[in-house]
């Protein structure tokens, strides 16, 4: 008896140990339940089954068009810092208007420069895109830039829009004008070329291609910048820069 209930004490205490190791018997089915599955298993599917042949193959994505060509770049672009065969290449989608813009000009550019642009390690590129619905004077802006750079002076005119917006222009084109006129004789550019620069339909049309272009890229804000190909919004701070080129670059 003692031997029967020390091996009893044993046997359980192995079933407490065993925590779901134990499970229930499994409920047993009639004749009439094996019956219905076995002929649910062989029953037709509702649908017939689907030729592999005639599976329609999916149209591939067009490739993306060559940046270069697309934002009509060129080794002797004015609108262009730094070495044209430089391994990274940095495009900037700007609006003068925009306050984010204008915080990565006066905050994050100017290290970009001094650490990449400088040394040869990339070609700093501003192409234009106004928000012509929240910012009146952007394509203005953008025109005046561009005339500029016509005359051989965009960074100096990109650098006095940026530097002067809200403080002597901003949001009124007819009086903007006569404010980047100004900007144009500071300059020492042909101000009656530059005016009628500004004017000009073709001027207006190449800064809406410009902006079709960058579209097809991805880009629908500003700032907006293609590191090597690479998309990324936002004023971001230049560590995130530093990361993108130095993988580039690597």
């Amino acid at each position: 008896m003692r031997l029967f209930t020390r091996m009893l004490l044993v046997a359980t205490g192995l079933l407490l140990a065993a925590c779901g190791a134990y499970a229930p018997p499994a409920p047993t089915r009639s004749a009439l339940e094996e019956m219905q599955t076995s002929v649910a298993l062989q029953a037709r599917p509702t649908l017939a089954p689907i030729d592999p042949e005639r599976i329609p193959t999916p149209a591939p994505r067009p490739p993306l068009p060559d940046i270069a060509e697309a934002l009509q770049l060129r080794p002797d672009d004015p609108r262009a810092l730094g070495e044209p065969d430089a391994p990274v290449l940095l495009i900037e989608f700007t609006d003068y208007e925009c306050p984010f813009c204008q915080q990565f000009f006066r905050d994050t550019r100017p290290q970009i420069i001094e650490s990449y642009v400088q040394t040869g390690a990339v070609r700093f590129v501003a192409r234009d895109f106004p928000l012509a619905d929240i910012h009146p004077s952007a394509t203005l802006a953008a025109a005046a830039g561009q005339c500029a750079a016509e005359q051989g002076q965009f960074w100096p005119m990109y650098e006095r829009l940026f530097a002067t917006h809200q403080e002597e222009w901003g949001g009124v084109p007819k009086r903007d004008r006569e404010v980047f006129m100004e900007f144009a004789g500071d300059l020492g550019l042909d101000g009656a070329a530059f005016g009628a620069c500004l004017d000009d339909p073709a001027t207006l049309r190449r800064i809406d291609d410009e902006q079709g272009a960058a579209a097809r890229f991805g880009v629908n804000s500003t700032p907006n910048f293609l590191v090597n190909g690479q998309l990324l919004r936002g004023a971001l701070p230049f560590r995130v820069f530093e990361d993108v080129i130095q993988q580039a670059l690597e």
